[in-house]
């Protein structure tokens, strides 16, 4: 399993130790949380909680003091992965997957998708991990219309689905309806000739 990334450990460590502390937590206790034993440490868990509070995923409340952002929306993974691969210009599943948070399968589907457009080059010697290439550089990322139809006919397919099973009840409810509206007539004639 790919180790977390420094960034992925402060930010955890941040949630997790606010969680505690009414929703707060110093840059000092971060430092000890995180075992930071040396200034370079130190200083490399500040910028990276900076950096955090500039993506908006945790909150300033007074100088050193950080917190957790409510209703923080993750980047679309294969954005992540796009500036992963534009910045290293040749990456391995391997960088994705620790980079992007991503799982192995889906940087490999995406990476697939990409040597299809003929954006990147896959290149593979015998007994070594595969690597790609960037050879296109679009500047925006390819999007992948296949995968987007195809998710597109499966939610056509489940709404149909869907409108058939409430078709079915409705239909189901008005044979009830009419055999208690039948019921009602029966119960009142007995009534009348009593």
């Amino acid at each position: 399993m790919a180790k977390d990334s420094f960034t992925t450990q402060v930010l955890a460590k941040v949630l997790e130790l606010a969680a505690t502390n009414r929703g707060e937590i110093t840059t000092d206790a971060m430092s000890t949380a995180m075992e930071c034993k040396t200034r370079q440490e130190h200083q490399r868990m500040l910028k990276t909680l900076r950096d955090l509070h500039q993506q908006g995923r945790i909150v300033r409340l007074s100088q050193g003091v950080y917190g957790p952002t409510q209703g923080f929306k993750q980047p679309d993974k294969r954005n992540v992965m796009w500036r992963v691969l534009r910045t290293r210009r040749r990456v391995t599943v391997e960088d994705l997957v620790v980079m992007a948070e991503v799982s192995p399968q889906y940087a490999k589907e995406w990476l697939a998708t990409l040597v299809k457009r003929e954006v990147v080059r896959k290149h593979q010697q015998p007994g070594l991990i595969g690597t790609w290439q960037l050879i296109n550089d679009t500047i925006d990322m390819p999007e992948d219309d296949a995968k987007a139809t195809k998710l597109r006919e499966m939610r056509r397919k489940r709404k149909e689905m869907v409108a058939d099973v409430l078709d079915d009840a409705l239909k189901n409810l008005q044979t009830i309806g009419e055999a208690l509206s039948k019921a009602r007539d029966v119960i009142n004639t007995m009534e009348e000739g009593e």
